[in-house]
């Protein structure tokens, strides 16, 4: 039964907390053989006062936003053509990768979805890795009712590279 510990500064609403306790235990999961339920996540808090770096008091910084939001947004802004929305959510090395693997910059792939088959998107489901995470969005093409899986790597806030099946 691993037990998890983290130490934050007070003052994290209870959704940042609970993201971050969830964060923990599938990342023990993806190392031990426990199930969710045996992971144990505890977290202290501790007054601003009470926390000091370089002798110098902190205060907790802001949380990231859900990866899953990230990408929806941007995929939203896409679909719509928004071509300021999709900036900025990007990063400024954006790329994107299509069915037949061309590399596309950001322009070229706001005016593809512009110009293009437009996307209905049903899901969209994070994995974590070292450089941020990956969110995977599954979806139908409406007017075909074929199917795609949309890959977005995602770093902070902003989404870094879409691959698209």
């Amino acid at each position: 039964m691993p037990v998890v510990e983290t130490t934050l500064i007070s003052g994290y609403d209870a959704d940042t907390k609970a993201r971050l306790m969830k964060g923990m235990t599938r990342v023990v999961r993806s190392v031990m053989a426990a199930p969710p339920e045996a992971v144990i996540t505890v977290i202290k808090e501790v007054a601003p006062s009470s926390y000091a770096r370089g002798g110098v008091s902190r205060v907790p910084g802001p949380p990231l936003p859900p990866a899953t939001e990230v990408a929806a947004a941007f995929a939203e802004a896409l679909v719509k053509g928004d071509a300021d929305g999709v900036a900025k959510l990007a990063t400024a090395n954006f790329k994107a990768h299509d069915t037949e693997r061309k590399t596309l910059t950001l322009a070229q792939t706001v005016e593809r979805a512009g110009s293009g088959k437009k996307k209905s998107y049903d899901s969209f489901v994070e994995a974590l890795t070292d450089e941020g995470s990956l969110v995977f969005a599954e979806g139908v093409y409406p007017e075909e009712g074929k199917r795609f899986i949309d890959r977005f790597h995602v770093t902070g806030a902003f989404v870094a590279e879409m691959v698209s099946w």
